[in-house]
């Protein structure tokens, strides 16, 4: 039995397919019991790089995001940031998901040991511990932009990319020390090459581009545990959050669903062009190629690859304002031109069906329900159906995205507090969030039953 290997690897070099010649070929062969063609990716030629990009990468040896030694693919970041952006249900998902897991306020709870279950019962933080450790926190360590923001930034980046940064820096100021954690751009820290064994490092600047390194060398930062003093006398430490188990970047735990995500993307786009550029069809056109020989045809010395690669860059899809009709004229008495006129698809119903798919795969991927997204489902007879769906369904999502999280800069604090000011005592302690329902949830769990909510009971018989 034969099986062709399907590929879903975003960075290995994938060739366009041809239909005719690799999914149904004309001769049949001899059957060899289960004989799969092989599936190839989209995404890899959407988001391959430019010649230049490449060249960059080679030049400043630094990690693409994704690729091979022919193709960098760190165009694959934008791509996913991209999707974050434009793809309605994805975007949704992320700053839903987000707003229940760090969108509440901050509070502080018991540290736990995040692989084992000791059966062990975790004691409450008195206030007086809460308020201790918010003083230590205050004194010691700086949240840029705050704890609530902090938090957000690093859980959309994580979320969007499956990658976030957080910089640690001691500095001193009149003999006092001070920890200010900032939340990087998934855009501005690229790993710098290193063999296997070696220290790892990144490289942080907020351009990447020849004429702005010239000018503004970009900064080295070692990765956790090691640190690294800088010209002011500063210590320095990157913490890297990783998804998934790529060697050095990582992939958003939603990016079972990025066909649909870019489904979403490549609807509207067609319909905005279809209303804002058509004029009500696109036709298909017979026209002479140029002569290949070795002179530039007209449309090589334009800058294009062909007569072809230049019709479809200035009347197709591809065109930032695409035209929809071409007027040509040939000898008199030369045979009539080759017209065929295509209609949109105004089919409402097909956009309908589709986005009703795209929305449902995309929700999926990320774990939440229909109803957790404010979409109208039937609850039945039951008088708390939104809590009870996120009681069920989407807590353990919540709770894990936020364990995540906070796991993560608490990482960083921890480092603190033992590497630098000396405070084990303080590690005992960690950051947390209350969950914005968390007061519906108590009220239902409190309730009591009210007569309405007594079972009804059996008929009497009078004799």
């Amino acid at each position: 039995m034969s099986v062709q290997s399907i590929s879903l690897d975003c960075c290995e070099e994938t060739q366009p397919t041809n239909p005719k010649k690799d999914v149904f070929p004309r001769r049949k062969k001899a059957s060899k019991g289960l004989d799969l063609y092989k599936i190839q990716n989209p995404i890899p030629e959407e988001i391959r790089d430019i010649e230049e990009l490449t060249l960059f990468f080679d030049k400043y040896k630094l990690v693409p995001f994704a690729g091979t030694s022919k193709h960098t693919g760190h165009a694959l970041l934008y791509w996913y940031l991209m999707l974050a952006q434009l793809s309605p249900t994805h975007s949704a998902c992320i700053s839903k998901k987000l707003k229940y897991a760090v969108g509440g306020r901050g509070t502080f709870i018991r540290a736990e040991d995040p692989q084992w279950d000791l059966g062990e019962e975790n004691t409450p933080l008195t206030t007086a511990e809460k308020v201790q450790y918010r003083d230590a926190l205050n004194d010691f360590v700086i949240f840029e932009n705050g704890v609530t923001d902090f938090h957000r930034r690093i859980g959309w980046s994580y979320e969007a990319t499956g990658n976030a940064w957080i910089e640690l820096v001691y500095s001193e100021v009149v003999g006092v020390g001070k920890v200010t954690l900032k939340a990087h751009k998934v855009t501005n820290v690229l790993y710098l090459k290193s063999k296997a064994g070696e220290a790892r490092r990144v490289a942080v600047s907020p351009i990447w581009t020849d004429d702005y390194l010239r000018k503004h060398p970009f900064r080295e930062v070692p990765i956790y545990p090691n640190f690294e003093q800088d010209e002011d006398g500063n210590l320095r430490t990157m913490f890297h959050l990783k998804n998934g188990d790529n060697d050095w970047y990582g992939r958003p735990e939603s990016q079972g669903s990025d066909l649909y995500k870019y489904r979403e993307v490549q609807d509207a786009t067609y319909l905005i062009k279809q209303a804002g550029s058509n004029f009500v069809g696109q036709l298909i056109m017979e026209i002479e190629d140029d002569q290949l020989d070795d002179a530039e045809s007209d449309a090589q010395k334009a800058g294009f690859g062909s007569l072809t690669d230049r019709f479809s860059k200035n009347y197709t899809a591809q065109a930032d304002d695409p035209a929809s009709v071409v007027i040509t004229a040939r000898p008199f008495g030369s045979r009539p031109m080759f017209v065929f006129q295509v209609k949109p698809n105004t089919n409402e119903a097909w956009y309908q069906t589709v986005g009703d798919i795209n929305e449902a795969k995309i929700m999926q991927s990320h774990g939440c329900t229909p109803r957790f997204m404010g979409k109208e489902v039937a609850g039945g007879f039951s008088q708390d159906v939104f809590i009870s769906d996120y009681v069920i369904n989407m807590e353990p999502v919540i709770n894990e995205l936020r364990g995540i999280l906070t796991r993560f800069s608490n990482q960083a604090v921890t480092a603190a507090w033992i590497d630098l000011f000396n405070r084990p005592e303080l590690n005992q302690y960690s950051i947390s969030f209350v969950p914005p329902i968390q007061s519906q949830i108590d009220a239902l769990k409190n309730a009591t039953i009210t007569p309405q909510q007594q079972p009804a009971q059996p008929a009497q018989t009078l004799i």
